[in-house]
């Protein structure tokens, strides 16, 4: 357990501390005091004075990792058997996923959120960019997830789906949650918020008009976009040229937008894609358990890494990612960027602090719970990672300086008495989601 000295500060060293883009020291440390990095150093010369010593045994010393696209309200899902056929992505959403999500409530929302969250925290990952959906719930929603997420401990920025399903009425309502939540929560360095959109085929064009024009120019949308052959083919027939496209002919895309799979494009979209340079997350095990395809990675400017509700383990995600693609000198570099360098440049402008491993910055630190037993330099780290590190959980989780996770425990959570009040939620989300079936509420 995690003694109260160490709630004040701790060194914690014995293991290489890495950024994957410069600092690497084979037996390194960390300085915490007051949540941030206060220093970092060789172990040997840090182990002065009275805080206490935490010893990671040869681990890997990381920042903590970043999902840019989860989708919490799942945490439920496993088991749940589809309502009809799935044999399209139409289907799977109109059979699974959407029916799942009119089921949600406050309960079950807040123990899905919560619970996901812990779990997330269980892998290293102390920032979650969640896309919420509750169709007969949006009022107040993201103030539910917040509160589970601040009990969880970990740093989210979040957004509400908007889209046509439930008509105009509900649409509206969507569209105000996600701006009042955005206001509220303006230079909060634990959450902020975004406009969340589903995607282009269930919005229309009045419905991305009214999105244009009511929301705060320097607010973020976050969408699937081109997850499926549908949403590019739906744009098409629309006259645009495809799902990027649409979303500039409204004004919606800038630097800051979320797109998320970005798998079926139009060819003249990735020039557009270039040179807007948005955030574009990528969700390979999500778009392999879908069947929509591949995305086009040599066309794609800088992208990071998401899970698409899947689970909360990055170190799987990247692997995945590493497995589908062609394995060469191209795509390795291009994964030490997104998993090392640019989760912290583009988390920096939603969030405000300097993330990763500076002297001041937050201490969100994540340490595989995996010793390598070949050597470790700074040129092989992901190679570690991807082939050492297998299953990702982590041996500590720290959010702020706050030790979250170790050693297999939540040392501020009881697990067992969480899991009895998730399963009764879960156990409702069971007995509702069936009588979604054809679009009814509850």
């Amino acid at each position: 357990m995690i003694g109260k000295k160490r709630e004040k500060g701790y060194i914690l060293g014995g293991g290489a501390v890495a950024d994957g883009k410069g600092l690497f020291l084979s037996d390194g440390a960390l300085r915490v005091e007051e949540g941030v990095i206060r220093e970092i150093g060789p172990s040997g010369s840090m182990m002065k004075g009275d805080l206490p010593f935490i010893d990671v045994k040869g681990r890997l010393i990381l920042p903590g990792m970043v999902n840019f696209h989860h989708h919490l309200y799942s945490t439920f899902s496993p088991g749940f058997a589809p309502l009809g056929p799935t044999e399209t992505f139409p289907d799977i959403l109109e059979n699974l996923w959407w029916p799942l999500d009119r089921a949600v409530n406050e309960e079950i929302l807040y123990y899905s959120v919560l619970m996901g969250a812990l779990d997330s925290l269980s892998y290293g990952v102390t920032t979650i960019f969640d896309h919420h959906a509750s169709m007969n719930l949006d009022r107040g929603s993201l103030d539910i997830a917040a509160e589970a997420l601040n009990r969880a401990g970990c740093r989210g920025v979040l957004c509400l789906e908007t889209s046509d399903r439930q008509g105009a009425e509900a649409r509206n309502r969507q569209v105000e949650e996600n701006i009042a939540f955005w206001e509220k929560h303006r230079g909060d360095p634990f959450l902020s918020g975004m406009m969340g959109l589903h995607a282009n085929f269930t919005l229309s064009d009045e419905s991305l008009a009214l999105v244009a024009e009511r929301k705060p120019a320097e607010m973020p949308i976050h969408i699937h976009c081109g997850e499926s052959v549908e949403d590019f083919l739906f744009c098409r027939r629309a006259g645009y040229r495809g799902p990027a496209d649409r979303l500039n002919a409204f004004g919606l895309l800038d630097g800051k937008s979320f797109l998320i799979h970005c798998v079926n494009l139009a060819p003249e979209e990735y020039a557009l894609l270039d040179k807007v340079r948005p955030a574009i997350v990528l969700n390979p095990e999500s778009n392999a358990n879908n069947r929509v395809g591949t995305p086009q990675r040599d066309c794609l400017p800088d992208h990071l890494l998401g899970t698409d509700g899947m689970s909360g383990d990055m170190i799987s995600a990247l692997r995945s990612y590493y497995l589908l693609g062609r394995g060469n000198k191209e795509d390795f570099a291009r994964m030490e960027r997104m998993f090392f360098s640019l989760p912290g440049e583009r988390l920096e402008q939603y969030l405000p602090a300097r993330f990763g491993f500076y002297p001041g910055a937050p201490a969100d630190i994540a340490v595989p719970d995996y010793v390598p037993l070949s050597p470790l330099n700074e040129g092989n780290i992901l190679g570690h990672l991807l082939f050492g590190a297998r299953g990702g959980r982590a041996f500590l989780t720290a959010v702020n300086g706050k030790i979250l996770w170790y050693r297999g425990e939540f040392p501020y959570a009881d697990l067992d008495i969480l899991r009895l009040e998730a399963r009764s939620a879960a156990q409702s989300l069971a007995n509702r989601f069936p009588l979604q079936r054809k679009g009814g509420s509850s």
